[in-house]
This record gives C-alpha cells, structure tokens and sequence, in this order.
C-alpha cells in the first residue's frame, strides 16, 4: 500500500482525488465561461455590456487580487462563489470573441490550447525536475511583456507582435508545468487539513484556468492573423 493509499484508508484525500476536484473546478470555470459569452452574445447584451468592458476589467482583476488575498480566512463556498464570479465575467469581456475571429477558428485555437495546456500540465505533474525557481523567471518575462504591450499602444509594434504572441504562449505554458507543481507541493503541505485543501484546491484551479484562458487567447490572435494575411 503506497502513501496515497494509506491517505484514502485513512478518510483523507489523496493527491489523485485533489488533482481530480481541482481540474473539474477548473472545468466547471470553463464551462461556466463559455455559457455566458454565448448568453451574453446571442441575447445581444454585449451591445450594452461593450460600453463598459473597462468597468469589467477593473472587477475581475478585483476578484482575483480578492480570492487570493483572503483565501486563508475565507469559507470555501465564498472561494468556490468568486472564483464562478470571475469565470462569469470572463465569459461577458469574451462574448464579442466569436464576432472578431469566428467560431471556427475559436474551436480550433480551444483545439490547440488544449493539446498544448494537457502536455505541460502532465510534465509539471510528473517531472521531477524542481521548477520552483522557474516562477519569479517566467513573472519577470510576463511582467516584460505586459510593458511592451502598454507600450505598444503608443508605438506601432505590429512588426513583433506576431513574435510577442508566441512569446507569450511559451510563458503562459511554463507557468502551467510551475502551476502544477506548486498545486503537488501545496498538497503535500496540507493534506491534513481537508478545509484547507477544499480552498487550496480553488486557488489552484484558478491557476490553472487562468493560464489556460491566456494560452487560448494567444493562440487565437495567431490564428485569427494568419488568417487575414
């Protein structure tokens, strides 16, 4: 009988059956998305929704900096409710998605991500390379990037943007393999608190919905400009 075994006998919860409640909150954060992009985009509130896309920014970045500010201390049904809140106002700012690029070109970019997205998580789940210095590496290169798109906004830089695009895929995937890694070491730190784990669990599952959303919205500017061209 290996540790996970005796974990399970024990009433606990293995890191099989923690890895599993996370990807299906994860899961249930896509899910919950996409049925209110296209909710919001076929019942035509994204005319209305549009003129505040900014106001919408502002409250996701809100619930995020929330969630993982107050995860210690706060009930995991209120982790659960903000992390389906901010998956939900996702799904409006991504309702006006199908109208920029189409829905074929998104299945197939949902297509892409996922292949890519399933491929690191499995390397970060099963590596035992330690890529815990790989996190401030990868922060440092988005943060990079973050500056250059503000920047671009002042300074035409359609030159590189393809490039930044790609650059930008290979973060959001190495941050996957670290996400992964963090969620197994977090597990390990806390397997004997199930509340703890419950919470740890929505954290982790943001993590990784995060990055998956980034991954897909990378690769569908790729497509959609291959396309054009």
């Amino acid at each position: 009988m290996d540790r996970q075994e005796v974990v399970s006998s024990l009433g606990g919860v293995s890191l099989s059956q923690h890895l599993t409640h996370t990807f299906l909150w994860m899961t249930a954060g896509l899910a919950v998305t996409a049925i209110v992009a296209f909710l919001t985009l076929f019942s035509g509130l994204w005319i209305t929704i549009y003129s505040f896309s900014l106001a919408l920014l502002v409250a996701q970045l809100g619930v995020v900096i929330f969630l993982t500010g107050k995860l210690a201390k706060m009930q995991p049904s209120t982790a659960k409710l903000l992390f389906l809140a901010y998956s939900a106002l996702t799904g409006i700012t991504f309702s006006i998605l199908p109208l920029a690029y189409g829905f074929g070109t998104m299945f197939i970019a949902f297509g892409f991500t996922a292949l890519m997205f399933g491929s690191m998580a499995v390397i970060g789940m099963t590596t035992k390379k330690d890529l815990s210095g790989l996190g401030p590496i990868l922060m440092a290169g988005l943060i990079t990037m973050i500056v250059i798109t503000i920047v671009g906004w002042f300074i035409n830089l359609d030159a590189i943007s393809m490039v930044m695009n790609y650059i930008m895929i290979g973060i959001f995937l190495g941050l996957t393999a670290y996400d992964m890694q963090k969620m197994r070491a977090m597990y390990y730190a806390c397997e004997s608190e199930p509340e703890m784990l419950d919470k740890i669990s929505i954290y982790s599952a943001l993590d990784l919905y995060l990055d998956f959303i980034n991954i897909f919205l990378y690769v569908l500017r790729i497509l959609g400009r291959s396309q054009k061209n």
